[in-house]
């Protein structure tokens, strides 16, 4: 759990952001109320088994995937310079200025591939008008490993096609992930002082890990939040 604190931040931003209409009203209705840490006599049981139902196994190999299949192809259509590294940014977990200085100072040692994008769109080669996955294949998966290749066909501004190929080798125990990829703790929250402290952090967690939260019903919704 220690090491993926940054995997928890980026998670909740892409589920949010994907949830439905309805689902933000919903969340709205909590409204600005800040979490009580303290708070007494909360039944997590029912919350757990909600998050226990839609949840799918993460993985190395599901997180790179899903990075690659619907995430990594959005950097060639980006439009400015300024718009590149900010979803590079996003993409590679650099969110806070910290670890956005840390992404500019390594850019052109961690980066083969921005200096590559970047290269492409100050030569007017991108940005891509369209683009296709067409194959995603697995090929290291082992302990210790996970390699996972993508190809990607865009559909440039005048009208050619050109093909792009990325592979990735990602840590299976997400002790490095990526070289490309922030895993640093950021700030810790305190250690729980009582059991009820405990169940709350590990609700947050299991929330903040579920990107298939936007799957629950307005009144699971409730119960999930509900105090």
């Amino acid at each position: 759990m220690n090491v993926r604190k940054l995997f928890l931040v980026i998670t909740l931003v892409a589920g949010l952001t994907a949830c439905s209409a309805e689902t933000v009203e919903t969340s709205s209705d909590l409204g600005d109320k800040k979490p009580n840490l303290t708070a007494s006599k909360v039944d997590y049981n029912k919350k757990f088994e909600i998050i226990e139902r839609i949840k799918s196994p993460e993985t190395a190999l599901s997180i790179l995937i899903q990075k690659m299949e619907f995430e990594w192809p959005t950097l060639f259509t980006m439009k400015t310079e300024e718009d590149l590294l900010q979803r590079y940014s996003f993409i590679t977990w650099h969110i806070d200025s910290e670890a956005k200085n840390y992404l500019q100072e390594n850019l052109s040692t961690l980066h083969p591939e921005y200096q590559e994008y970047l290269k492409l769109l100050k030569e007017g080669v991108l940005p891509a008008q369209e683009y296709t996955v067409t194959n995603i294949s697995v090929d290291e998966y082992n302990s210790e490993n996970v390699t996972v290749t993508a190809q990607y066909e865009l559909l440039l501004s005048n009208g050619q096609k050109k093909n792009m190929k990325v592979s990735m080798t990602a840590d299976t125990n997400f002790r490095n992930f990526n070289q490309r990829f922030n895993t640093s703790e950021g700030e810790l929250l305190p250690d729980p002082v009582n059991k009820e402290q405990d169940n709350f952090q590990d609700f947050i967690f299991s929330v903040l890990t579920t990107d298939e939260i936007r799957k629950l019903t307005l009144e699971e919704l409730f119960t999930l939040f509900e105090h």
